[in-house]
């Protein structure tokens, strides 16, 4: 799958949910570490090996994204897996000389929005460091590049009814961001 997103920052988040809680369909809270790991080679290869674990709840879920930016956004092909135990394998990736590199904590509150025949993830939270964000993802077949400009122009739109703007649009990454306010080290 491509995972069409874009991020921007909230200055009023009370008016946010507000908007949303005017369209959107509340999924409940969110609570996410990311832990962002380095690939063996990763010094001479920066940005090709890394990957992210994600701990939500009671689930650990493997993440590889291929990135590409796109006007502010990002259109990511995605690939992604659950491990029954984490200890386990973080012990494995040790073994094979993967390194952690950094982590986020996101708590906030999610939100669904239907758009044609998908269903648009929302989410509003802090991202413990930076502040608040919003985050408006689609996700379209692999292979399809109007299925995504159509992702992309939905969720520039969930983005203008959710109250903000294009101004708000937050194009960096959040390794960019962190690194900047001293946070980690350069990405």
């Amino acid at each position: 799958m491509i995972e069409v997103e874009l991020k921007a920052r909230i200055r009023d988040r009370a008016a946010v949910l507000a908007e949303l809680a005017s369209f959107a369909r509340a999924e409940g809270p969110v609570d996410k570490l990311d832990e962002y790991w380095h690939g063996p080679g990763w010094r001479e290869d920066r940005g090709a090996r890394g990957f992210r674990l994600r701990v939500e709840g009671r689930e650990t879920v493997v993440t590889r994204k291929a990135k590409r930016r796109d006007a502010g956004g990002e259109a990511n092909l995605e690939r992604e897996f659950s491990v029954s135990d984490r200890a386990s394998f973080v012990e494995f990736i040790r073994s094979l000389g993967c390194e952690p590199f950094y982590s986020k904590r996101k708590r906030g509150q999610a939100f669904s929005v239907p758009v044609g025949a998908a269903t648009a993830t929302v989410e509003v939270f802090e991202v413990v460091g930076l502040g608040d964000f919003i985050e408006i993802e689609i996700l379209v077949p692999e292979g399809d590049p109007e299925a995504v400009a159509w992702a992309s122009r939905e969720v520039r739109a969930l983005l203008a009814r959710s109250g903000l703007g294009e101004s708000d649009i937050e194009p960096r990454f959040y390794s960019e961001l962190l690194a900047e306010a001293g946070l980690i080290d350069e990405p």
